[in-house]
Formats: structure tokens, C-alpha cells, sequence
């Protein structure tokens, strides 16, 4: 004899199954907020050490290029023209830059006057950017209650100094 069964044939659930039903179902309602919050931060994460790798890249490569290219420089004008293009592969991973070129990083100012830099002395180049970065999730013009007065941009600064070529 089943000691579940009951007598008129049918069979019950024991008492313990039925007051689980349903238990389930509030363990992940209390879950899925912890586990999106783990998923956007990691989100943010990987974004954040993307746009500073690019943004690192680019200053290497701008100090590279004028670290090869400013001895050759003659004339005065020749010397801005190969400090635009070292501004220019900061700003847009490229030399020559077109109205169609997009930044390389959204909304991307290197913010010093002179980002493209002698150091006195001739012996080196400094190349210096500044690049805002601003998350996706809760960003500055977002108006939360909870979040006012709290400064989520981050200034990221990438600079090289290399010797001329």
C-alpha cells in the first residue's frame, strides 16, 4: 500500500511538495536583480578597459609617429603639419582625416591646447590626451533622485614620452 494514497484511490501530494509550490519563483525574483546588477557592472567593465586601450593605443601611436617624423620637419610649417597628423591618429587612428572619419571614441576632445609636445632639450616627444568616459547605465544626464550629486565620469589620461628617432 502506497502511503501516499489516499482512500478513495487518489494519490497526494506529501505535505512537505505542496508548501514549496511557488518557492521557486520567489527565489529568482530576489536573484534577477543581483544577478543584472552583476551583468551590467561587468558590462561597464569591459567597456571602460576598452575605451582606455583605445585610448592608450592611439597616444602610442601618435607619439610613435612623431617620434619618426618630427627630425625630418625643416620648416616651422612643416612641424604643425606632422603635429596635426600626430593629433589626428590621437582623435582618429589616422593621418589624413575627412568629414566622414568618425572619432575613435565617442564624443572624443583630446582636451590639451598642445596635446603634441618638445620636450625642451629636443632629445623627446610627449604626446598627452584626456578622454572622458561616461557609462552607459546611469549616465550624467539621467535625472535619478538617487544618483543626483553623484559624479559617474571618469577623466581618463593616456601620455608617452619616447625619444626622437
Amino acid at each position: 500500500m502506497n502511503i501516499f494514497a489516499h482512500p478513495t484511490g487518489r494519490t497526494q501530494q506529501p505535505t512537505a511538495r505542496r508548501q514549496q509550490q511557488g518557492v521557486a519563483a520567489v527565489e529568482f525574483t530576489i536573484t534577477l536583480p543581483v544577478l543584472l546588477l552583476l551583468l551590467f557592472v561587468g558590462g561597464e567593465m569591459g567597456r571602460f578597459l576598452f575605451q582606455y586601450n583605445t585610448l592608450t593605443k592611439s597616444v602610442q601611436d601618435s607619439a610613435r609617429y612623431l617620434s619618426a617624423n618630427i627630425r625630418a620637419a625643416d620648416s616651422v610649417a612643416e612641424i604643425a603639419a606632422v603635429n596635426t597628423s600626430a593629433e589626428n591618429l590621437v582623435r582618429y587612428g589616422t593621418e589624413i582625416v575627412t568629414d566622414a572619419t568618425p572619432p575613435l571614441l565617442p564624443g572624443f576632445e583630446v582636451s590639451a591646447t598642445h596635446p603634441v609636445n618638445i620636450v625642451d632639450g629636443a632629445t623627446e616627444v610627449s604626446v598627452t590626451a584626456t578622454y572622458t568616459y561616461d557609462p552607459i547605465i546611469f549616465p550624467d544626464a539621467v535625472v535619478i533622485p538617487l544618483w543626483q550629486g553623484i559624479q559617474l565620469a571618469v577623466p581618463l589620461t593616456a601620455s608617452v614620452t619616447m625619444p626622437r628617432l
